[in-house]
């Protein structure tokens, strides 16, 4: 199913963008006439006028932009009144321009806003009561900021297996323990370093190293909510505003050996700093703002007073100065022709400033091996994590709890990659793993079926462990501990000359307490079945239905006691494609949790123009949750309104 939330290129397509792009393109048509007026070789083809064709220009713009324009209206969700009927038009340009062994890229990001609850008429005893107006005004210095910003800026080299970047590079060091810069479309994350960054692979030794200053997208389209400096909270709006994100330094290097042989063996090593972003002229007080700091100060009084506002009960290493990682894997990529292995391991430390306290370490160890022999696969991953926890950017997450999800190292789940149910620090103080088995029953048919088991230490609030895996809280042990197993089994089918396919699944999750007391259970059933009509035509139906129960929700009244009680939750979207221009979708979602709307309904219409370039309109409702890809996991509030999306590739 495509989500609402799931583009990654977001935008405004402005008069001065169109500006950008027609003299970008100007630039390139006439340094493009310059390389066509050279002189050509003697024996040049002859054409029929008697002149030799023009050799191609060694230059290529490939310009993408991507705009949204939503109109939210009031959600049947009970939010806040400041949560109810704004719009806003976002955008994303990107241009990149490629001159032989050279790349050059720009991303432009803007947004504008409009009907913002700030900017409405407050009425005594309507939904914007003046009792409303100071959260409103609070939540709205850091929200629906108009704005244009630079968001990805960088240019590269590319030869005979060197790279090397200067400006906005991705980066991930193994399986994301030490360092893990990257997109998530789906949840609308986007993390770079700014900096420089070489690739060198040379025969059997490969290396890598990253220097620069964390570079995570500023603007959230679920919530408006933008990580510029705060306007001013005053009275009056007098006062200096509140920096939302810091100054984090990051600076590693992998070095890789045996390449192409039998055995690959990787060390890396990576360090991330904290500085504050700004002066401090005094508590919550920044000093001349961009102008006297554009890169930030590691002054220990400015980075102890911006550190001073971080949510370190989130994750610790908020708090945390500098953050350190060792880390050495070994990779096995044939082993004896039947299959791979992978292990890595890493050590985290970490401190803050004397009067923190905040300092520890921890480990962790993760491998995974698959192995087919004939029809039958097997894969299995297993997980160790000691006090072991992702590395959160300087976010303000007091203000912005939008962008708490953004963290410069991702810990490997084992789980699938929509799992939602590892609450709290499920993974930082973990033993267990999973085993998958798929079997070839034909060329036309797969069945599989996975199982897994867990213990930890860190899901309940307050519980965690030490680096040796001893467990730390003022919670009994069987109150602090969870096992946690699951299972599921699914088909892939393919029929109809493989125009036709059916994906689907059933699976259970159960999470107790080391007492027994329940603490999770699911049942879920997963689907996708496209079916071939005929010429162009085919439908598709998806869907995921769940029946869950979690401690602590949906409280229902018994008696003279109140006890959480199970939910059903789910979608089913219909579509029509028609190849290769239409997707006709309608959807519908349910949930039965207590204060929540029953019923959602929505539609949609895609139509592509081009193979990259084409408009999608959305309208109806969504469900609000958390939603989760590859262990990384957000909250999106409730959808409803009207959302159209147009992407165009020059």
């Amino acid at each position: 199913m495509e989500g609402l939330y799931s583009s990654s290129r977001l935008g405004l397509g402005s008069r001065r963008n169109f500006a950008l792009r027609a003299l970008a393109l100007a630039g390139a048509l006439a340094v493009g006439r310059g390389a066509h007026a050279e002189a050509l070789p003697a024996n040049a083809p002859a054409v029929a006028n008697g002149r030799a064709p023009a050799p191609p220009s060694p230059f290529k713009l490939d310009v993408t932009e991507t705009s949204i324009v939503s109109q939210r209206f009031d959600a049947r969700a009970p939010l806040p009144a400041r949560d109810h009927g704004w719009g806003q038009w976002l955008n994303k340009l990107n241009a990149q321009l490629t001159y032989k062994k050279f790349t050059f890229g720009l991303r432009l990001d803007s947004a504008v806003y409009w009907n913002r609850p700030e900017d409405r008429t407050f009425v005594e005893g309507g939904r914007f009561d003046p009792a409303f107006r100071d959260a409103i005004v609070a939540d709205g210095a850091t929200r629906f900021r108009n704005n244009v910003y630079p968001a990805k800026i960088w240019g590269s080299y590319k030869d005979k297996g060197l790279e090397i970047t200067l400006g906005d590079a991705y980066a991930q060091f193994g399986r994301g323990l030490t360092l893990s810069l990257r997109k998530f479309d789906e949840l609308g994350i986007d993390t770079t370093a700014r900096g420089a960054k070489i690739a060198l692979q040379k025969g059997p030794i490969g290396l890598t190293a990253i220097a620069g200053f964390g570079n995570p997208t500023r603007v959230d389209e679920a919530s408006g909510r933008a990580m510029f400096v705060s306007k001013p909270f005053g009275a009056n709006g007098t006062g200096s505003g509140i920096p939302m994100f810091g100054s984090d330094r990051i600076l590693g290097a992998e070095i890789s050996g045996g390449r192409g042989g039998p055995v690959v063996l990787t060390t890396r090593a990576v360090r991330i700093s904290r500085c504050a972003p700004y002066s401090y002229s005094g508590p919550g007080e920044i000093k001349d703002g961009l102008l006297a700091t554009p890169i930030g100060t590691c002054n220990d009084a400015d980075t102890s007073a911006f550190l001073a506002t971080l949510p370190t009960g989130l994750n610790p290493l908020y708090g945390a100065k500098k953050v350190d990682f060792v880390g050495q894997s070994v990779e096995v990529p044939n082993l004896f022709g039947h299959g791979t292995l992978y292990i890595e391991g890493a050590i985290q430390n970490y401190a803050g400033s004397a009067e923190s306290g905040i300092r520890g370490s921890g480990n962790a160890i993760y491998g995974s091996f698959s192995s087919t022999f004939g029809a039958i696969t097997n894969t299995i991953e297993v997980k160790s994590y000691r006090n072991f926890l992702p590395v959160p950017a300087s976010v303000n997450a007091n203000r912005a709890v939008e962008f708490s999800n953004v963290a410069y190292t991702q810990l490997p789940t084992t789980e699938p990659l929509i799992a939602d149910s590892m609450f709290g620090n499920f993974n930082a103080c973990v033993d267990g793993g999973r085993l998958r088995t798929d079997a070839r029953v034909n060329k036309h048919l797969l069945v599989y079926a996975a199982g897994g088991y867990y213990h930890t230490k860190s899901e309940v609030p307050g519980a965690s462990c030490d680096r040796y895996g001893r467990y730390q809280s003022e919670l009994p042990a069987g109150e602090g501990q969870n096992n946690v197993w699951d299972g599921l089994t699914g088909i892939e089918y393919r029929f109809d000359k493989d125009r036709s396919q059916l994906l689907a699944s059933i699976g259970v999750r159960n999470d107790r307490l080391a007492n027994g007391h329940l603490y999770y259970n699911e049942r879920a059933l997963n689907y996708t079945f496209n079916y071939y009509l005929k010429g162009a035509y085919s439908l598709e139906f998806t869907g995921r239905h769940r029946m869950r129960f979690e401690e602590g929700q949906n409280a229902k009244d018994r008696g003279d006691l109140q006890i959480s009680v199970p939910w059903a939750q789910g979608f089913h979207q219909t579509a029509l494609k028609i190849a290769p221009k239409w997707v006709i979708a309608q959807g519908i979602e349910y949930y039965t949790i207590t204060g929540q709307p029953a019923w959602y309904v929505n539609g949609s219409i895609l139509y592509r123009f081009t193979s990259g370039s084409n408009i999608k309109i959305f309208a109806g409702q969504q469900q609000g949750g958390l939603r989760c890809v590859s262990g990384v996991c957000r909250i999106f509030p409730a959808f409803e309104g009207v959302r159209a999306e147009l992407t165009l590739r020059y």
